[in-house]
């Protein structure tokens, strides 16, 4: 009789365990269908057509000659102004000692200008009072030719004398006047002549610094095609320089799924590099302004009479969050999975994300060279002042 009791309690246990179990693999069940519907149904655009992009700078070489010296190596960082190369320009060398000879010439030719507007001033002075004399003394001998204290030949030669004179007064004026003509409202350093030959000094000069090739910002070497001993022209590609700290993505989008991208959204991003274990929470910052067709080598002829369709992508900038590339570097031209959240409201295609970074990518590089160029174009002027 007591062992009644027990059995049912025993077997009311049983039966309540049975429950929980059975109520737990439903909620699992159901957590589990509800995630793939969420997952399957929610508003989103997913696309492995994407890839990496970063700034690929080019380094060319901007004068003729042989590459004397190569001074970095692919997947080496180089910070901005650092050497990398040396050409052996001795063109440019050459074209800039005439420069610099021209100048010192032209400079010596402009002193001599200045000074003879000074001299034909002071000849026009000295004419004048031979003028003024020759005048007075014709005054005196027509005073008195009447009385016959004066022969007439007297008056004659005077007169002559005056005419003389004169002439020889129009002459040093039209003389001082040229002479001005080429120095007037300027000084020695702003003379057109001297200015024209100075330019002509910075433009060599410039010239003959670029034989130094510097990187033009910090980042890695990549694309070496300089090497020692080698003949170079002005554009050839010696280095690229790609700075890492500034990435992005871009996802080629189906036009059927461009409906309701905007820039803003939110962006779920999986690098085949890392893996899935690594993700980047991107946002969108604009839509490339026509498909990817509409900027190929070849666009398609649609009007030749053997049309196909073909479903256009569209190219869409995605933004890296810079701590995330920092704990995880990428390199341009990895795959990426790109899913784009469409939950969230973005801006209008119209008013995209895209901005200038605040960093200063601009090189100094072209600054100093002017600066050092016009430094030794008045250095040169002032020695031959």
């Amino acid at each position: 009789m007591t062992d009644q009791p027990v059995r049912a309690a025993l077997a009311t246990d049983r039966r309540t365990q049975r429950a929980a179990r059975i109520t737990v693999a439903a909620v699992v069940v159901a957590l589990g269908g509800l995630a793939w519907w969420y997952e399957t149904t929610r508003p989103i655009v997913t696309t492995n057509d994407a890839y990496v992009e970063g700034n690929i700078v080019p380094v060319d070489d901007q004068t003729s000659g042989t590459i004397r010296q190569v001074l970095v190596r692919n997947t080496e960082f180089v910070h901005a102004g650092q050497v990398m190369a040396v050409v052996q320009a001795d063109r440019a060398q050459l074209r800039l000692l005439h420069a610099e000879a021209h100048l010192g010439a032209v400079v010596r030719r402009v002193r001599h200008a200045f000074a003879e507007v000074n001299r034909l001033h002071a000849e026009r002075i000295a004419d004048l009072a031979i003028l003024y004399k020759d005048e007075a003394d014709l005054a005196r001998y027509e005073k008195a030719l009447p009385s016959g204290a004066i022969a007439p030949i007297r008056v004659e030669d005077a007169r002559a004398a005056v005419r003389e004179a004169a002439a020889r007064v129009a002459a040093a004026v039209a003389a001082l006047k040229a002479a001005r003509a080429l120095v007037a409202h300027t000084t020695l350093a702003t003379n057109p002549r001297v200015r024209e030959a100075a330019a002509t000094v910075e433009l060599a000069d410039i010239l003959w610094a670029r034989r130094i090739i510097r990187a033009p910002l910090s980042g890695y070497v990549a694309s070496r095609r300089a090497y020692p001993d080698a003949m170079v022209h002005p554009g050839e590609r010696l280095f690229s320089v790609i700075p890492l700290h500034e990435l992005w993505v871009v996802a080629n989008i189906k036009e059927t799924e461009m409906a309701h991208v905007r820039p803003g959204e939110p962006v779920h991003l999986i690098s085949d590099y890392w893996g899935g274990r690594v993700t980047y929470q991107g946002r969108v910052l604009g839509l490339m302004p026509g498909a990817g067709s509409a900027f190929s080598v070849l666009p398609p002829d649609n009007a030749t009479g053997n049309y196909i369709h073909i479903v256009e992508r569209v190219p869409v900038r995605i933004a890296l969050p810079d701590q995330a590339l920092r704990r995880h570097p990428l390199r341009p031209g990895l795959s990426m999975t790109v899913r784009i959240d469409l939950r969230s409201r973005g801006n209008s295609v119209l008013h995209p994300l895209t901005r200038t970074p605040r960093r200063d990518d601009r090189t100094h590089i072209a600054r100093g060279e002017r600066r050092a160029a016009r430094a030794l174009a008045a250095s040169l002027i002032a020695a031959n002042s």
